[in-house]
Parts: structure tokens; sequence; C-alpha cells
């Protein structure tokens, strides 16, 4: 199958503290250097899989940064012909975990990203409705995310990324084939509180309403809901792990969410199969 992913890639540094977080003060712990961003995590998982190739559109700095970009890339099996060098630095991300490993704060700068206009990708489109499918995550503009959700002609998977780009998609949610955002992000989009897994149902079949085929919201500790227009809601447990370091669980779960469904599994079949993705990555993380 062959699959393009489209948005952020960025050198991130994640802080890990040696004990209980302390706010406002210096804590001892460790920083961990590696290449990340929501597309780039997802195309490094996709291409891990048998059978997937996948090829990124996303932007970097001209500068060193950039080069570890891209030979992460190269070295995660992706096709790299398709990131372009632009003036200024590559995009980076910050994150500091709690005393638990979950997140409790990032800060990302992928300033970068706004040389991905309507324009630039209009020159990829032709191989990009070669394709299988299109993940597109919300790094990139409102105006590159409009011409994608018009222009793009195979099933076109939406990762949100965070509570405020989430909403760039304005209203071109429906044209998606399908979302994954998590409980926070749900809620931003669908107006629906998602505290609880009754709240996400109510944001699931929000999008629904709004058109999306699919949707998959992951909801941390609480398992996944998921929903389609054909079996409407259900919900399935997180799978009990003794530890969890939750960085890039969400990334690791959509990606198998996107090759399942390709291969034309239910819309349960393909929650199950992110869940499990999701639980075994955090698990080794140990």
């Amino acid at each position: 199958m062959k699959i393009t992913c489209i948005g952020g890639c960025a050198i991130s540094l994640t802080g890990v503290p040696q004990s209980v977080l302390r706010l406002r003060d210096s804590n001892i712990g460790t920083i961990q250097e590696t290449v990340g961003g929501v597309a780039f995590k997802i195309a490094s998982n996709l291409a891990s899989l048998e059978d997937c190739t996948v090829s990124l559109i996303s932007a970097v700095g001209a500068d060193e940064m950039g080069e570890k970009i891209i030979k992460g890339a190269v070295d995660a099996g992706i096709d790299v012909s398709r990131i372009s060098k632009e003036p200024g630095p590559s995009g980076r991300y910050v994150t500091i975990l709690d005393s638990d490993r979950d997140l409790l704060a990032s800060i990302s700068d992928l300033s970068v990203m706004s040389s991905l206009t309507p324009e630039r990708l209009g020159a990829h489109l032709e191989a990009i409705n070669t394709g299988d499918a299109v993940l597109m995550d919300a790094n990139l503009s409102a105006e590159a995310i409009h011409f994608l959700v018009e222009n793009v002609k195979v099933p076109l998977f939406y990762e949100p990324v965070s509570r405020k780009k989430a909403l760039r998609i304005q209203d071109g949610l429906g044209k998606c084939f399908a979302v994954k955002p998590n409980r926070f992000e749900a809620a931003a989009l669908s107006g629906c509180s998602c505290d609880s897994v009754r709240g996400a149902f109510r944001a699931a079949e929000f999008f629904l309403k709004e058109g999306v085929k699919q949707v998959y919201i992951s909801m941390g500790s609480e398992g996944i809901v998921y929903a389609d227009a054909a079996n409407g809601c259900g919900h399935i447990d997180a799978e009990p792990i003794l530890a969890v370091d939750t960085a890039g669980a969400g990334d690791v779960m959509y990606a198998a969410i996107i090759h399942s469904a390709i291969l034309g599994g239910s819309v349960e079949k393909n929650a199950k199969a992110g869940n499990h993705a999701s639980a075994c990555f955090c698990s080794r993380q140990l």
C-alpha cells in the first residue's frame, strides 16, 4: 500500500523528571532528543509495517536540525524526496513529562510549515491521488488544510494535533474519511465535553453528522471510542500494562488504525488494532 503523510516534522526535546516534578523550579532529570513531529511519527510507524510505502511531504530549515530530520526519515524507511528545505530554523518541539511519564506541557515552533502553501502542495497533487490514503496533520496552515480537503481524492485521515490547531480544518471536517482526536481535541472540535466515555460518544455522533466516515477518539487510560454511520459508537478499554510512557502512543495508534482501515478492516477491528499497538508501544517504554 502507498501512503502519503503531510504535516509536521521537527527535532523533539523531551524532559523527564527524576522524581515528582515541581513547577516553577529546576528539576533533575533527563532530556532526550529525537526526530519528531506528528506526521513524521505516523509516517515512521507506517513505514515499519509490512507492505507499506510511505512518503512524507513536509518542510525543514536549511540547518543542522533539518539534516538530522531528513536522516531520521531516511533511516525510518520514508521517502524524503518531497521534503523541502527552507530559509530559517527547522521545527522544534519541547515536551515536559510528569513523574508518571505522561504529558504535562509542550511548546512547538513549526513556523517553517508556513512554506507548505496550497501552491506548493498542488505540485504534489497528482502523486498524492495515486496512492491509497493520505494522512494530514493540523501543523499545516488553515489554507493548506482547506486545499487538501477539497482536492484529495483518496481516503483522507485527519490528525488534529492539539486543541488549538484542530480548529484549522474549519468546515472541511466532513470531507475527511477518518479523524483521530484525543478527548481534548474532540471536545474542541465538537463542543461536547469528553470527560467521560458517554461524552465522547456524543462527540463521535457529531463527527458522523458532519460527514466523517470513521471516528476514533483516544481516551488515554480509558481506551478508545470508535464510531461509523453503519454501526454507531463503541468503546474498547485500554489494555492493562504495568507502567506507561505515553509520549508518541497516539501516533502509533493512528498508524495501526490507518493500516487496518486500508486493508478493509471494520471500524471496530481498526480501533482494536490501534488500541493494541498503543499498549505495546507504552510497554516498550518501561
